[in-house]
């Protein structure tokens, strides 16, 4: 194999991992074909954690690589759901009792949908991408301080691996989970962003394997990832993301988001749609962004 080729295929992973949309398992795959895969952040890996940990980000990507579309659909992480054996409880404690396999059983119970990919990363995984990348730019949507770090609402600032973590992580003087949910979407666009960006040069395309390799897991197939490489090399894809809302309630003390009706049937909708091939665009929503590479300005 090419030393060109194996660039493409390492500078790819990357950026479908920065996208958190891997297509590459043990299953058969249609390179043109809708597929969905689940994005699970997990809660160890630093500050002092080595526990298995929780999935406190829960992400439903949908991607039509034919027409250059990527839905992200954020789950709450105390979404109050079904998890199979185990009952009524956090969506987010489906890891912490069978790992990424009952994670994404329960998010396929949930929605009534197919999940054949997942994507795992803690939270040493991310800074250590964001770092590979040569950071991320973002603007704040509301002003906060967390670990020595200050976040002006309004105020575009590069993040190096450590900060985006920081921005990552508050939720308690910053707007809620929710306001942190649509923080975690911006660093998702930043990390893509900054890839497409950076993939260059052998020496970047080295760190940023050695990031995946060390702190992503996936049911990877470098056969189906190959294919994919090979047919999409020049893919500029559309993100949008969407939010599963609920309504906060507590229950023998423990606090719970019960996903409302409205809220549910119109995101499961649109990933459905999205999976049958259907474009669900929507000109009105705000984190709508077209990934263009500089170069290409």
């Amino acid at each position: 194999m090419s030393k060109k080729l194996i660039k493409y295929i390492t500078v790819f992973a990357l950026f479908m991992t920065s996208l958190f949309t891997t297509t590459v398992t043990t299953h058969a795959m249609d390179i043109n074909k809708p597929f969905s895969v689940l994005l699970l952040g997990i809660d160890t890996g630093d500050l002092g954690r080595t526990e298995v940990g929780r999935s406190d980000v829960m992400m439903v990507a949908t991607i039509n690589p034919k027409e250059e579309n990527i839905v992200i659909t954020s789950i709450p992480r105390d979404s109050y759901v079904d998890i199979p054996d185990r009952g009524m409880d956090k969506i987010n404690h489906a890891y912490a009792f069978g790992g990424p396999e009952l994670s994404v059983e329960t998010v396929e119970n949930w929605l009534d949908i197919e999940i054949p990919y997942y994507i795992t990363v803690d939270m040493k995984g991310l800074a250590d991408v964001v770092d590979s990348v040569g950071g991320i730019d973002v603007v704040p949507p509301t002003s906060f301080e967390i670990s020595g770090y200050s976040f002006t609402e309004g105020q575009e600032l590069h993040l190096d691996g450590e900060m985006a973590l920081a921005y990552v992580r508050e939720r308690y003087n910053s707007g809620g989970d929710y306001a942190r949910q649509k923080r975690q979407r911006q660093v998702v666009v930043g990390i893509a962003q900054s890839t497409l960006n950076k993939s260059r040069g052998i020496k970047e395309v080295i760190d940023m394997t050695t990031a995946i390799n060390k702190y992503v897991g996936m049911n990877l197939n470098m056969f189906d990832l190959g294919k994919l490489v090979i047919s999409h090399l020049d893919m500029r894809p559309t993100l949008t993301f969407n939010q599963f809302e609920g309504e906060g309630f507590m229950l023998d003390g423990i606090y719970y988001d019960q996903i409302t009706e409205e809220s549910f049937n119109k995101n499961q909708q649109i990933i459905k749609d999205e999976l049958d091939g259907k474009l669900t665009n929507n000109s009105e929503n705000e984190e709508s962004f077209k990934l263009e590479k500089e170069s290409d300005k």
